[in-house]
């Protein structure tokens, strides 16, 4: 437990020197509970409670969601030791004071605060915070004059990062740090930020992260089907592309992957968020809560070889890439799917039906399906409180019926004789709109 501010030191030292991934949840936890006594920002706070805001190119999240945020372990630690490794390397070039903008701190300022309550000297370091929220200014405010760091040249400014100017026309800052971002760059103003903030750097500056880039893979649906295959970056964002973006030039925003050749019908599209903080520490899938991937479902994405997936970064309130793909080519065949009373060992109608029509889309096949059709397929997976989403992506995982029908006894459990006989009549009443 961080008691005292010698432990919380203790505890920061730990986490600046440590190896990625040697914090414990515990340690960070104990670490936001010592600040949120100081601040009075509590990460255990009703999210309700506290109010997001919206800035004019995408939302900043509350001050205690951003609190939350410290609470991810490796996310944390890699953050604040590529602050304490950039500062750190400006000191060995010599380059005093070293002048440092902070966009989006939170109620914590997690990536610099800490870092200097626990120096064992007074760097030399010209500070601003911004922050659009002015309950993270004043938690903020509590924090420095808690940990005594008064004796820094610290401004505190209550405004929107993306518009945000310095006073001064000829201030320009050897590192710009702000991580206002979720996985794929969605909702939050991290390239907004970094677009309108990047004009005040150093020509030698650094922004961190200094790297967050975007990638598309197919993957296979089945584990036992290989590794994921790379089909490229549909976006990033560095200081190069922030410069870009700040002088007009906006094409980045506009992309094209193509599908590679080969046959991807057990393969569904994946998108990542790989984030380079600073030289060499960085944050990959799985890491934390900005590296989730995204899966696309099959039903919207049949993938076609050498035809483009086209990405768009549009900017609403809330950022978002649109993803745009192949329409498929669609192939006509003579094949005579099974009959919806047809059924396989459970005994059900209507699912190996569902089963061969799933087989024949995700291999370029045209089939449709009669809105009668589905509403009694709908009533036969709710019966057997089935997610319809989950089901059919096992249908478009799985290459032979048996193996479904295995996966669906595992499910549902055996059925006996009468309940049966209720689902399959309930079921192809709808399909057929007659009694039986």
């Amino acid at each position: 437990m961080c008691q005292t501010k010698i432990q919380f030191v203790e505890a920061v030292n730990k986490l600046l020197n440590s190896e990625k991934g040697a914090i414990t949840k515990s340690e960070m936890k104990a670490m936001v509970a010592y600040l949120g006594e100081v601040t009075q920002v509590f990460t255990d706070t009703d999210m309700n409670d506290s109010q997001k805001a919206q800035t004019a190119c995408g939302v900043a999240i509350s001050p205690v969601q951003a609190a939350k945020c410290f609470e991810e372990t490796i996310r944390t630690q890699m953050f604040a030791q590529g602050v304490a490794k950039a500062i750190s390397d400006k000191l060995t070039a010599a380059i005093k004071p070293i002048r440092i903008l902070y966009a989006g701190t939170g109620p914590y300022a997690t990536l610099l605060l800490p870092l200097l309550a626990a120096s064992t000297e007074q760097l030399p370091l010209e500070i601003t915070l911004l922050d659009i929220h002015k309950e993270n200014i004043a938690a903020v405010e509590a924090l420095i004059t808690h940990f005594g760091l008064e004796g820094y040249h610290i401004e505190l400014v209550h405004g929107d990062a993306t518009q945000w100017r310095p006073k001064s026309e000829q201030q320009y800052f050897d590192i710009i740090i702000s991580e206002t971002m979720t996985a794929l760059l969605k909702r939050e103003p991290q390239v907004f930020i970094f677009k309108h903030l990047v004009q005040y750097l150093q020509a030698d500056g650094v922004l961190i992260p200094e790297r967050v880039s975007l990638r598309t893979w197919l993957t296979p649906q089945s584990k036992q089907a290989g590794p994921d295959v790379f089909v490229g970056e549909f976006f990033c964002l560095d200081k190069s592309r922030a410069q870009e973006l700040n002088k007009g030039d906006e094409a980045s925003f506009c992309s094209e992957l193509t599908i590679p050749e080969g046959n991807w019908a057990e393969h569904v599209v994946k998108l990542t968020t790989d984030i380079l903080v600073y030289r060499q520490l960085s944050l990959h899938e799985g890491d934390c809560s900005l590296n989730i991937a995204f899966t696309f479902s099959p039903y919207d994405a049949v993938l076609t070889s050498n035809k483009p997936i086209v990405f768009k970064y549009v900017q609403p309130d809330s950022p978002d890439f649109s993803v745009v793909f192949p329409k498929p080519e669609w192939k006509q065949a003579n094949f005579e799917l099974p009959q919806s009373s047809d059924t396989g060992t459970l005994g059900l109608v209507q699912i190996k039906r569902a089963f061969q029509r799933a087989y024949l889309i995700k291999r370029g096949e045209r089939v449709v399906t009669p809105e009668q059709e589905w509403q009694g397929e709908l009533c036969l997976y709710d019966a057997l409180s089935l997610n319809v989403r989950e089901i059919m992506s096992k249908m478009y995982e799985l290459e032979r019926f048996s193996d479904f029908e295995t996966w669906l006894l595992e499910r549902v459990g055996p059925l006996d004789k009468e309940q049966l006989t209720a689902i399959n009549q309930q079921c192809l009443e709808k399909i057929t709109d007659v009694a039986l």
